[in-house]
């Protein structure tokens, strides 16, 4: 679950000293005490920063000329009385880091998803049907067209359709890595499928764009927050679904079928037939993506290309 991965940007190191000086910037009656890096995540670098008051902070320093954070924003304003998210303090940029942008953000108790589960932590009951009420939630927004989503939450780009993605994020690296035997593969089933992913572009919703362990963070059975908004775009709920249930061997038939249950019952929209299965095939364009890379990877590709066999054995 995305551990030990392989950055694709560079972290930023800061002392305590920059970190006191950002902080002040939110103009709380607090200082800086201690500054602890978050060895988690693939783009933004991140702190735990603890106060002379015992409080306890997210300094998040975002990649450069990367305007997401904007967005994250109003999406959280947005969210907040229907899913459980972290509070932003400050979002501002500063000399100090190289002018990078940077945000402060409330500190939420409990680990990732993806850290419990590999400390033994069990999905059970309750917590599969928070995560689905949690989906239902973000859903209810709903957008005509695929896209990307402005500061706003407008579409500013348009996407192409579901089953054009397949092909059109095989590049020279994802062949070099898996062969023209697995693409050919990739081509025969979206063609297979076509009717069912022309027709997933009708429902179009907000969704996460990366609902999967690392960004759900959990405490005693039950969700602290979503974090982690970089990805978030207007695009089918499957899309979400299939982030969620990337890792097969997490997830029994009963937690499946409890999930199908408790979306139905608090979605707008029901769950399509063979639902788990498409929303794998849905999922496979992100493992294109992230496998299609100029850097090597080796950790992540191998992680990566096992997902993405898995993934065509199903079909």
């Amino acid at each position: 679950m995305e551990y030990n991965w392989e950055r694709s940007i560079p972290f930023l190191h800061i002392d305590l000293d920059i970190a006191r000086e950002l902080f002040k910037k939110t103009l709380l009656n607090e200082e800086v005490n201690t500054i602890v890096p978050i060895n988690e995540g693939c783009r933004s670098s991140n702190y735990i920063l603890e106060t002379n008051n015992k409080n306890k902070y997210i300094l998040k320093i975002f990649p450069e000329c990367d305007c997401y954070y904007e967005r994250e924003n109003n999406l959280l304003n947005l969210l907040k009385s229907h899913i459980l998210v972290q509070k932003v303090y400050l979002i501002s940029s500063s000399s100090i880091i190289k002018n990078k942008t940077f945000g402060i953000y409330e500190y939420v108790d409990g680990v990732n998803l993806g850290r419990a589960i590999r400390g033994k932590f069990k999905i059970n009951e309750s917590l599969i049907k928070e995560l689905a009420i949690t989906l239902a939630e973000i859903h209810k927004f709903k957008y005509k067209e695929c896209g990307k989503l402005d500061k706003n939450l407008k579409i500013i780009h348009k996407l192409s359709p579901l089953y054009k993605l397949y092909e059109e994020n095989m590049g020279i690296n994802f062949r070099n890595r898996l062969g023209n035997d697995v693409v050919k593969k990739i081509n025969y089933i979206i063609n297979d499928n076509k009717e069912i992913l022309l027709n997933l572009d009708k429902n179009i919703s907000l969704i996460h764009g990366d609902f999967q362990g690392t960004n759900i963070i959990v405490k005693d059975n039950k969700i602290s927050a979503i974090i982690d908004w970089e990805f978030s775009m207007a695009g089918n709920p499957l899309i979400d679904i299939g982030q969620l249930f990337r890792y097969e061997n997490c997830f029994s038939d009963n937690l499946i079928k409890i999930f199908e249950k408790q979306y139905n019952k608090c979605s707008d929209n029901k769950l399509i037939n063979e639902w788990y299965k498409i929303s794998k095939l849905i999922d496979l364009i992100s493992l294109i993506k992230l496998i299609n890379t100029k850097e090597e990877m080796p950790t992540k590709h191998k992680e990566i290309k096992k997902l993405i066999i898995n993934t065509l054995e199903l079909f």
